[in-house]
């Protein structure tokens, strides 16, 4: 009688059994961030968002030499709403925001990190968006 192999990922420091191909899945893309990271850190290769401050994102840092001043001091200004608009929303919409576009972690790995299921990140995520724009429009 063949025995039936149990597959299991830890997810927030639970083991969760899960089907063969949810766990191969998970794993290559576990093993797939980490190789990239080791990649950027063998060329020493890191991200703009390492530079960020309370005051200023480390891309702002940088400017785009074919850009018009007048281009650049357009999207200074954007920005700066943008960082403002952001400031309005509630810490829990924050720290998603944060987590996602200046962590640049997936709406995956946020789910495993919270323990919140990845569909309402994306549900959380799509609903924050909207209300940036509107914040932005003002």
């Amino acid at each position: 009688m063949t025995e039936k192999k149990e597959y299991k990922i830890r997810i927030n420091g639970t083991q969760v059994t899960v089907s063969r191909e949810v766990y191969t899945v998970y794993y290559r893309t576990e093993r797939h961030a980490a190789a990239l990271k080791e990649k950027d850190a063998r060329h020493g290769t890191t991200s703009y968002h390492a530079l960020d401050t309370d005051e200023r994102l480390g891309e702002e840092l940088l400017r785009d030499p074919k850009a018009s001043v007048e281009e650049q001091a357009i999207a200074n200004l954007l920005r700066e709403k943008l960082r403002r608009s952001i400031a309005l929303l509630s810490k829990p919409e924050q720290e998603l925001i944060r987590a996602l576009y200046f962590e640049e972690l997936t709406e995956r790995q946020l789910s495993c990190r919270v323990g919140i299921p990845q569909q309402t990140i994306n549900y959380k995520r799509r609903r924050i968006l909207q209300k940036l724009k509107k914040l932005m429009k003002i």
